[in-house]
């Protein structure tokens, strides 16, 4: 590797990789760099306080006309523009936001006091849980790579390229397993086939890293995204819920979108210069891959037996949710014995000083002032009896067949081995609850302090007054986590950051938590392709120096840079016109936020 990094390459080109790879090594893993987030708020919040900052808080209100009926009544009626949208403006609302200092004897007790209650409140960790137990298990027993590998194995050659991009988008639903598994077996599979083994791993890699924001299923990191966009979304509306299929639609649109982009640029772009320039590439054989890429007989068996319980588990689901009678069809909500209705007080945290509405109800005043500021609310809104179970459902979809898979491989003996695969998908997020506990406390001393209010409303009142189209911010908003993924590892732990700062800016100027999710999947996928900072590069790598031993990373990178500019501007340009046709991003998910009249 280190022969290979000292080949003669254009000084520019090396320079500006070893510089990203530079400053990215000095950053601090996600957890220690949010952590360190928490103390600049600290310190932030005692400077904010001591120089009296304060910010306006502004209300999006839909502007109402007086119309006359036709028996003479007069009716308040919204506004609409040009294209019949209800006009919006903004009003101040309340007192001026003054910051909180957590540096003070009261502050110090509520960091301390809160550090547990702000990490089990994270809305993300149930559904992160539940989901991962059964993809774990699933992934665990060698489903995921069995379906992968028959998948990959039924293709026609003319359409593999097309097969293995699309197979890498949607392998996000076994979290990582898709970096680990596809792009050894494409190169092996594209050499088997006469082309360029290279090649396949190029387009495996792309697929899998560049589809990893797109696929037909909901993933863990669809809750946790869920949870991180709803919290920042009730900064600007408390009562604003989003559900974790909230992309959906989106990113089964965004699977085929990188699905042609990869195949174009495979097919066009990469396998005919390297078959020009590397063609002693094609006559490495590896190390047998391609032929260990064939299931045995226990291992079809298995995966037809696991299928079957699949289709059986969804034909199962379909009946809950669409004959009348069954559990989980109509409308409904959570209830408890007797026929309760699980309900929760709408609580806000005040800062003290803050005056307040009459006949508000105080329920503590040290350190902040909690209110209860309206009757007790349904935990879970009204709506689809299947929507309140998603997480059980996906649980459930991938248990079943894990399970089965497990029983026929062999790999399932025992309840230990049960226990086992279960733990697997525990331990494969472990540095993500690490990162979530100082996630946690970033966000809980933002809100504290009343800094992420200030940030909300000045910059949305900005974005407001500058009135740019919404197609313009969805594009700046990409490029914006385009750059960022340079500085920051992680979907989850970007996210993270962005969305408490962008999400209530653009809520304020009519875009949706929703329409903000989709643009960060795109800024994200897509130049997880080629940052340094993708921590499976170098797994890609080795994998790479297989059929070509003097490769190396910015050989790697080099070669992928055409699938993330291609990827990127299709992926863009699709959400985009997704806009302009006003179809929603998936159930309940609108595009634009229209605040209640």
């Amino acid at each position: 590797m280190h022969e290979a990094l000292s080949e003669p390459a254009p000084s520019r080109r090396r320079s500006a990789l070893d510089w990203i790879e530079f400053v990215g090594n000095k950053l601090p893993e996600p957890a220690l760099l949010f952590a360190l987030l928490a103390a600049f708020v600290v310190a932030l919040s005692a400077v904010g306080s001591a120089l009296d900052w304060q910010v306006q808080p502004v209300k999006p209100t839909v502007t109402m006309v007086a119309t006359s009926a036709a028996d003479g009544s007069v009716a308040q009626t919204p506004k609409l523009d040009a294209k019949g949208r209800p006009v919006v403006e903004l009003v101040d609302s309340g007192a001026p936001i003054r910051p909180q200092s957590l540096l003070t004897a009261d502050g110090i007790y509520w960091m301390l006091s809160s550090a547990l209650r702000n990490f089990a409140q994270m809305p993300a960790l149930p559904l992160i849980f539940t989901a991962m137990l059964g993809i774990g298990l699933a992934e665990k027993f060698g489903f995921f790579s069995a379906l992968m590998r028959a998948l990959a194995l039924l293709t026609p050659r003319r359409l593999l390229t097309p097969a293995v991009v699309l197979i890498g988008a949607t392998s996000s639903i076994a979290s990582d397993a898709g970096y680990i598994i596809l792009p050894p077996l494409a190169a092996a599979l594209f050499l088997a086939m006469g082309r360029h083994p290279v090649a396949g791993m190029a387009a495996a890699f792309a697929g899998v890293a560049g589809g990893f924001g797109a696929g037909f299923f909901p993933n863990g990191s669809d809750g946790v995204l869920t949870g991180f966009a709803q919290d920042a979304a009730r900064v600007i509306d408390p009562g604003y819920t989003v559900s974790i299929l909230h992309n959906y639609f989106f990113k089964v649109a965004s699977a085929f979108t990188v699905m042609l982009g990869g195949w174009f640029v495979t097919d066009r772009i990469i396998e005919p210069r390297l078959r020009r320039q590397h063609p002693d590439d094609m006559q490495s054989t590896g190390d047998g891959t391609a032929q260990r890429m064939a299931l045995a007989l226990r291992e079809r068996r298995a995966l037809r037996g696991a299928l079957a319980a699949m289709f059986a588990g969804i034909a199962l689901l379909a009946a809950l949710i669409f004959v009348p009678g069954m559990p989980l069809n109509g409308d409904g909500q959570p209830t408890l014995p007797n026929g309760r209705v699980l309900t929760q007080q709408a609580v806000s945290l005040v800062p003290a000083g803050v005056e307040l509405e009459e006949g508000t109800t105080v329920l503590a005043k040290e350190p902040m002032q909690i209110v209860a500021d309206g009757a007790p609310r349904l935990a879970e809104s009204p709506g689809p009896r299947w929507s309140h179970v998603i997480v059980p459902m996906i649980f459930m979809l991938f248990l079943l067949p894990g399970v089965v898979f497990g029983v026929l491989n062999g790999a399932l003996r025992n309840q230990q081995d049960l226990a086992d695969a279960l733990n697997h998908g525990i331990r494969s997020i472990v540095p993500v609850l690490v990162m979530l506990f100082f996630l946690a406390q970033f966000v809980a001393y933002m809100g504290y302090s009343g800094l992420d209010r200030m940030l909300a409303y000045a910059g949305g009142t900005l974005l407001f007054d500058a009135d740019l189209p919404i197609p313009l911010l969805i594009v700046a908003f990409v490029l914006v986590v385009v750059f960022g993924d340079f500085a920051m590892s992680g979907m989850l732990s970007k996210f993270g950051v962005l969305a408490p700062i962008f999400i209530p800016m653009f809520m304020i100027v009519g875009m949706s938590p929703e329409l903000t999710t989709a643009a960060y999947r795109i800024g994200d996928s897509v130049v997880n392709i080629v940052t340094p900072l993708n921590s499976y590069l170098l797994i890609i790598l080795a994998v790479f120096q297989k059929y070509r031993p003097k490769a190396g990373l910015g050989t790697l990178i080099a070669l992928m840079v055409p699938y993330s500019i291609a990827l990127g501007l299709i992926w863009t340009a699709l959400l985009v016109v997704w806009y302009f046709t006003g179809a929603p991003l998936g159930p309940e998910s609108p595009l634009e936020y229209v605040p209640a009249a």
